[in-house]
């Protein structure tokens, strides 16, 4: 395993999801495939609400294909029990039941009825894979193999053995059911719980009392309440809640809230309650809402999957049970010739992933998916670490301009936010994401129409939990735009800047033994050096995963491997920086070796002639002696007994072995574990062991198992020496080092002694399986092929950062040749942020960068004998926003098999998000200036407010164009005077109009938390214009350089909302460009978008604008532009915009003078002390502890 392996003490069950449901279809055009990956998957409302708000262009719906995986079953045991409940006849007429058995942890008589008589159906069909085939389930829940099938079954037959439980065994499991529900309520009961508020996107500061209040009663009823009169008594437990990968101990997460997944804001947009009102009369609506949403969603699956047979289905949906970065190795290597994959199903696990091979094989009739258009990957970045994740992730990720992979960060909320997001790169953004192959796409477009309302003000808030900003990262390949036939400019680096970079990497990995890191620690104040020791105690990184790291990035650059490979090797040999670093150098060289980096230190060879010299007792009965061989250690369970507890509270101890021969000392972390009985076969080579697994765990008698590589030259100079278990230093405390001393050495034994330590050519696992080794790698395939113009990569003198980007053109054209030798000029034009266009003559070839460049200052390099020329090109990419003047390259578009295709905009079904009422109340609209004023940075707000401050020579456009939407929305809105829906473009220096703007309503785009503006674009010609029914018109005044920002951006806003096909005689494609005519200044006849869309469900605007407008105009989806939060701090001005309670007195109102914050929350304010005492007995009630 790439990951440490961390003692399994506490283990929380996650069987509700903890953030809102999102569309993953948000980032396709409507015309393309659908094949999903969902890693680390929870519970399916991403499913439902993608199949309910997915945009289609025709009667038929998308066709989906979704794979899940989770590594603990029970999830997927519950998300299978709510599939196979929507298949059945009369699905929809049960809803508020099924409601009950997915979300309730206490169920009435007639939910735990339909739960169990469902289980009844389910089990007969789990004894083999040929069963659940013939079942009526199999067309649209497929099992990637039978251990899936096996795991799921098991908790189906938990759950059914509950309803057979005698009187005693009930009473006794209700007991400990409550008892558990009581703890956490315990836990709970005098918090102010605002996790909730996420799923409220733009109206979290009105529900942040609401979503409290609404979590304690679920937490005291174990239910939720929508206010109905005939709800039923419900006093049975819920066995779906109950059992899970921690045994059948209550181990729900303490955070468990149903309405989590939903779309909150929905139910109070229009409830007309101001940012200052706290009533728990809203809850039933709250709860109300989030039946209606997961009712109507189930019935849009239901009319996908009934009546639907394999062939016809359009929804698929594929269970894998098993550790994510296991699952994605096991899916790289199905094209290849490994009948078992290398890695186990999951840490503490001794089998081996083997794929159904009726879909996971080179002769499956109907292939499932091994690359996916969509790859989700939840929180598991938080888990199990950005390059673990995204170096198993990125060769599945279909290569598309629209793939996209996303990811969930816990980013620090401080005052750096790039920070966070340096921090989990490991380096300078910019190379990494080079070296990667796969970027951010707001990074490069440096804006997102998802917003992060409610982060910012849970930050504002002043709780101390909220040190953290929640964010999610849409990854695109690194070559969006280019043709995806898979010929992409080659990267190269010199090899020596390559291999301190890559050391550069290793150390940042590395951290947590950082000695510099740990001295800092002195001189941070407490919360501080707290934060740095709770985030150096986890660990996600092993040397095993640096070697991954390499064999992906040498897929990517073009180097002297060999030599890159000897640098990087004595730059950590001679390293000092890393405390135990030397310790871990043989496993460092192992792991390199099983990669493929060779050459080996000592070859075969070498080691005979060795043994041969030496008496060597390991290696006596071999024949031969293979490069790496595996040392399988037996620990009793006395040893773990004694320090299991202690091993419990420390929360995430992680093991490494050790091998000692007097002063020599060499461990070894990429180990692997389990507890079971070892039953050891053969002598010499031959020598075989199979693991008889106790699935009781760390609760049961079995001793523990662990395994890991070791190169045989190591382990002949070494094998006098001793082989033990130990903890690692960092997850030492003062309980355990009394117990085991500094070195927290657990075991030790000879390396001979053959009752507890066996040396084998392979791990061993749970059957005879037929494995090379758990460790080797899939052999990367270089991209030697690449046609197109190498790039070189020089790094700045510190080699810290990328400092321009080489391309070497050969000038292949005859008469190219022909100029260039005769002394033409040579030139070079920028035609977007990472594309240019090189002028010899008449030769005139595209050269496309893999990162924005600045083409104007570019030198050039022209060798007119050798028939070359380089263009050296300084990277613009960078963390450090400035206002600029030109952003048009920032709203990049892309064909796709003739399809436009958006980088940072995501699509959305505009006639599925929801419209709301304007409230007659200004104040209970004051959220929407709040969530409309976000879209701003720090800097943004600060340059706004300089009134009287002189005009900056260089003007910032997103800026402007910010203000521009700012005012259309609260304008559109009335939130601030009379309300205003019709709009004109205008710009200020050519004196004219270029579009107008009708504004039919505004809707919540609840999956991305935005309000968004379902508006009409009419282009601004004499012709149209003229026979216009309009009324008065708000002009939108823009200088030339907002002018040419919208003219891109509008074309955008028409293509995300798109439910209409592109003609084949589209304007796009006969000039290929999006927009059109983008040199076209402000010619008013030449509209920047297509007329594919134009009059196409416009029905709407006849009646008040007349037919003309109907015809002209397109429809679009206009949305703020939020600044990106690890780019610019993001709410520097929260504190003016916030509720009142946090500017104004929180007992007598009063505003405008000096408040001092209560010292538990640090939320409510006061003027006084006196006012403090008199809202005491309000506020202890709702204070945040």
């Amino acid at each position: 395993m790439s990951h440490p392996l961390y003692w399994p003490g506490r283990i929380y069950f996650y069987p509700i999801g903890n953030t809102s449901a999102v569309c993953l279809m948000e980032e396709l055009p409507p015309e393309h495939k659908a094949d999903v990956l969902l890693l680390g998957c929870g519970d399916p409302r991403h499913v439902l609400y993608t199949v309910y708000a997915d945009m289609s262009i025709s009667n038929e719906p998308r066709k989906l294909d979704i794979t899940c995986c989770d590594v603990d079953a029970a999830v997927l045991a519950r998300n299978t029990l709510l599939f196979t409940l929507l298949v059945d006849d009369g699905a929809e007429d049960r809803l508020p039941s099924i409601w009950n058995v997915f979300y309730h942890m206490m169920l009435d008589e007639n939910s735990l009825s339909l739960l169990i008589e469902q289980c009844r159906k389910l089990v007969p069909l789990v004894e083999s894979l040929d069963s659940w085939r013939r079942g009526p389930y199999a067309h649209v829940v497929n099992m990637c193999n039978s251990d899936t099938l096996s795991e799921i079954g098991r908790f189906w037959k938990y759950w059914l053995e509950t309803s057979n439980f005698n009187v005693t065994q009930a009473k006794r499991f209700k007991e400990d059911f409550e008892n558990g529900i009581k703890k956490v309520r315990k836990r709970v009961e005098d918090s102010f719980i605002t996790t909730s508020m996420r799923s409220a996107g733009p109206l979290a500061p009105v529900t942040s009392f609401i979503v409290s209040e609404q979590f304690k009663q679920f937490w005291k009823t174990g239910v939720t309440d929508d206010g109905s009169s005939d709800t039923k008594p419900a006093n049975s437990p819920n066995p779906t809640f109950t059992f899970s990968l921690f045994g059948d101990e209550f181990a729900v997460h303490y955070g468990t809230d149903p309405i989590l997944g939903f779309h909150l804001a929905e139910a109070v947009a229009s409830s007309g309650l101001e940012l200052s009102t706290k009533t728990t009369s809203v809850i039933p609506k709250v709860v109300r809402t989030a039946h209606q949403q997961f009712s109507t969603w189930c019935k849009a699956v239901i009319r996908c999957v009934q009546n639907s047979s394999a062939s016809s289905a359009s929804l698929i949906v594929r269970m894998y049970a098993g550790e994510a970065l296991a699952f994605c190795q096991a899916l790289r290597s199905v094209h290849t010739s490994v009948v078992h994959t290398p890695i186990f199903t999951a840490p503490w696990k001794r089998s081996v992933v083997q794929l159904d091979d009726t879909l996971y094989s080179l002769s499956a009739s109907s292939p499932a998916p091994t690359s996916f258009d969509v790859i989700e990957t939840s929180n598991l970045l938080d888990h199990l670490g950005l390059h673990n994740l995204l170096i198993a992730s990125i060769p599945l990720l279909f290569d598309s301009p629209s793939s996209t992979l996303y990811t969930e960060a816990l980013l620090p909320a401080g005052d750096s936010p790039a920070q966070g997001i340096l921090d989990h790169m490991c380096g300078d953004l910019s190379t990494i994401l080079l070296l990667l192959g796969v970027v951010p796409s707001a990074y490069i477009s440096r804006f997102t129409t998802r917003s992060s309302t409610a982060e910012i003000v849970m930050g504002a808030m002043g709780q101390t939990h909220r040190s953290q900003y929640h964010e999610q990262l849409a990854w695109k390949h690194i070559n969006f735009g280019h043709p995806t036939d898979g010929l992409h400019e080659p990267i190269s680096f010199s090899e020596t800047q390559l291999a301190r970079k890559l050391f550069d990497i290793y150390l940042r990995m590395l951290s947590y033994d950082d000695l510099r890191k740990k001295n800092a620690m002195l001189f941070l104040n407490k919360p501080q050096a707290q934060q740095m020791i709770q985030s150096s105690v986890i660990i996600h990184y092993s040397r095993r995963s640096f070697a991954l790291l390499l064999a992906h990035i040498r897929t990517r650059v073009r180097s002297d491997w060999n030599r890159v490979i000897h640098d990087l090797q004595g730059l950590i040999q001679q390293d000092r920086t890393l405390i135990t670093g030397t310790n871990f150098f043989q496993e460092t060289i192992c792991q390199f070796t099983l990669a493929g980096f060779g050459p080996p230190r000592f070859s075969l060879v070498d080691l005979k002639q060795f043994c041969s010299q030496e008496d060597i007792p390991i290696f006596r009965s071999w024949g031969k002696v293979p490069e790496v061989v595996t040392i399988v250690l037996v620990v009793p369970r006395h040893v773990i007994a004694r320090v299991q507890s202690d091993l419990s509270d420390i929360g995430t101890p992680f093991f490494q072995c050790e091998i000692q021969l007097a002063s020599m000392h060499g461990a070894f972390a990429c180990i692997s574990g389990s507890f079971g009985e070892l039953e050891v076969s053969g002598e010499g080579e031959n020598k075989v062991a199979v693991v008889v697994e106790d699935r009781t765990g760390i609760n049961g008698t079995s001793p523990m198992i662990v395994s890991f590589p070791i190169l045989s030259s190591t382990l002949i100079y070494l094998s006098r020496g001793t082989v033990g278990l130990a903890i690692s230093p960092t997850s030492g405390n003062p309980a355990l080092i009394q117990k085991l001393g500094l070195q927290l050495s657990l075991f030790n034994v000879p390396l001979t002694d053959e009752q507890y330590a066996h040396i084998l050519r392979r791990a061993p696992t749970t059957g005879n399986d037929t494995i090379n080794s758990e460790y080797s790698l899939i052999p990367p395939k270089l991209d030697v092929e690449s046609q197109g113009h190498p790039i070189h990569v020089e790094m700045d003198k510190s080699n810290t950062e990328v400092q321009s980007l080489t391309a070497h053109v050969n000038i292949v054209d005859t008469a190219g040749q022909a100029s260039l030798a005769s002394g033409c000029g040579v030139t070079v034009e920028q035609l977007s942020l990472n594309k240019a266009k090189l002028h010899v003559d008449q030769y005139e070839p595209v050269i496309s960068f893999p990162l924005p460049v600045d083409v104007a200052n570019a030198k050039l390099r022209i060798a007119r004998k050798s028939k070359y020329v380089e263009v050296v090109a300084p990277v613009t990419l960078t963390l450090d926003v400035k206002g600029e003047s030109d952003i048009r390259g920032n709203f990049r578009t892309a064909f796709d098999c003739g399809v436009p295709t958006l980088w940072s905009m995501h699509h959305v079904n505009l006639d599925h998000c929801p419209s709301f009422k304007l409230s007659r109340s200004r104040k209970a609209f004051d959220w929407l200036e709040l969530h409309v004023s976000l879209m701003f940075s720090q800097r943004e707000c600060m340059s706004r407010q300089r009134i009287a401050s002189p005009r900056p020579t260089t003007p910032d456009t997103f800026k402007n164009l910010k203000d521009s939407l700012y005012t259309l929305f609260v304008t559109a809105t009335g939130s601030k005077g009379p309300t205003q829906a019709d709009f004109a473009l205008w710009d200020s220096e050519e004196k004219r109009h270029y579009a107008m703007i009708l504004v039919t309503d505004i809707r919540l785009d609840v999956g991305s938390h935005a309000v968004v503006a379902d508006s009409w674009i009419i282009p601004w010609s004499n012709d149209i214009q003229d026979n216009l029914k309009r009324g008065w018109v708000l002009s939108i005044k823009t200088d030339a350089h907002e002018s040419a920002a919208w003219k891109h951006l509008l074309p955008l806003f028409i293509e995300r909302c798109r439910t209409w096909k592109h003609k084949t005689s589209c304007e796009y494609l006969v000039h290929n460009s999006v927009p059109l005519y983008p040199r076209s200044g402000s010619d008013p006849e030449k509209a920047p978008w297509c007329s594919c869309g134009m009059g196409v469900g416009s029905e709407v605007l006849r009646e008040r604008y007349g037919g003309v407008s109907a015809k002209y105009a397109t429809r679009a989806a206009i949305s703020p532009l939020f600044a990106v939060s690890y780019m610019e701090k993001v709410g520097g001005m929260i504190d003016d915009l916030a509720e009142p309670t946090l500017t104004k007195c929180a007992a007598c109102g009063k505003g405008g003078v000096p408040l001092f914050a209560c010292s538990k929350c640090k939320r409510a304010k006061y003027c006084s002390k006196d006012c403090q005492v008199k809202d005491w007995k309000t506020h202890k009630n709702n204070c945040v502890l």
